[in-house]
């Protein structure tokens, strides 16, 4: 039982599906390319 140990280091999650990362800068590029919104090109008439 460990009441005021130290906690054990927590690996970076994705909110969105779940995968874990091994840094939070891997994550954020993973979030800005997996998770971002689709860009669409742009239609003219």
């Amino acid at each position: 039982m460990r009441l005021f140990g130290k906690k054990e280091p927590s690996t970076p999650t994705c909110k969105v599906c779940g995968m874990e990362f091994t840094e939070t800068e891997r994550m954020v590029r993973h979030m800005n390319k997996a998770h971002s919104k689709p860009v669409g090109s742009k239609k003219t008439v």
